[in-house]
C-alpha cells in the first residue's frame, strides 16, 4: 500500500512539473532532445529562463534537465572557439 501511494505522489509532482514549463512555453509541449535545443537556441533561452527561475518545481523536467545539458555544451562551445595566447 506504501509503494502505491509513493508512486501515485512520484507520477503527480512529475505532473506538476512539466505543466510549469509548458505553461510558461507553449512550444515545449513535448520533450525536446539536447541536440534540438542546441539547434533552436531561442527555444534553449526561453526553457532555460524557465528552469532557472524555480529550479525547486521544475528541476526534475526532463526539458529542463536537456536544456541544462544544451547550455552547458552551448557555453564550453564559445570557450573552445576562443584563441589560444601562449606566453
Amino acid at each position: 500500500m506504501a509503494r502505491m501511494l509513493f508512486i501515485a505522489l512520484a507520477l503527480s509532482l512529475a505532473a506538476c512539473t512539466s505543466d510549469e514549463v509548458t505553461k510558461a512555453v507553449p512550444e515545449a509541449k513535448r520533450v525536446y532532445t539536447v541536440d534540438e535545443f542546441l539547434a533552436q537556441p531561442d527555444l534553449r533561452k526561453k526553457v532555460s529562463a524557465v528552469c532557472s527561475n524555480d529550479p525547486g518545481r521544475t528541476g526534475h523536467d526532463a526539458n529542463c534537465i536537456n536544456v541544462q545539458r544544451a547550455d552547458r555544451i552551448a557555453s564550453f562551445g564559445s570557450i573552445a572557439r576562443m584563441p589560444r595566447i601562449v606566453p
